[in-house]
């Protein structure tokens, strides 16, 4: 039985998979739909990646909150323009993640149709990040001067996974 607390890259591709291998080794139990197995592996996979994902966002949005507190120098525009596009990949890889996880479901369950919270939550996600991508635009071309807006859509971004980690949690 593998040792790792990852995922194995061959995992698809193991014809010779040991029936009775509970994967113990992982600890998370997530189940999305009740036809899928508690112990799929592979959407315990998915969840570990989400939960990177959304630490990774919330490491960031911190790092945006100490420089909007610390604000004294304009030459730190392009640090708080470094960490918004990093926030922006880290919420990118996020949805990736779940509509990858959705797609995965949607062939588990050979169900075309799967509408779930989190499937909406993606798709809220997705449009502020293009509208915090805007944001970042108008803000690093007008230099600063909205930045009331600015921080509104990184906190609207926040709300979002927020929810998505709730959501995650609950299942």
């Amino acid at each position: 039985m593998p040792t790792s607390k990852t995922c194995h890259s061959n995992f698809l591709t193991e014809s010779n998979h040991d029936k009775s291998d509970d994967y113990d080794y992982i600890d998370d139990d997530y189940s999305i739909s009740p036809s899928l197995s508690i112990k799929d592996p592979l959407i315990k996979c998915y969840h570990r990646h989400i939960r990177e994902h959304i630490s990774s966002m919330f490491m960031r949005y911190a790092r945006l909150l100490q420089f909007n507190q610390t604000q004294n120098e304009i030459n730190n525009t392009s640090f708080l323009i470094n960490e918004s596009k990093a926030l922006i990949v880290a919420g990118h890889k996020l949805v990736f993640v779940l509509e990858t996880l959705h797609e995965h479901l949607q062939h588990s369950t050979k169900n075309q149709h799967i509408e779930t919270p989190l499937i909406h939550l993606t798709r809220q996600l997705s449009d502020a990040l293009t509208l915090f991508v805007r944001s970042l635009k108008q803000f690093s071309n007008q230099n600063c001067t909205n930045i009331q807006k600015f921080q509104h859509d990184t906190q609207m971004i926040m709300n979002v996974v927020k929810r998505i980690k709730q959501q995650c949690s609950s299942v």
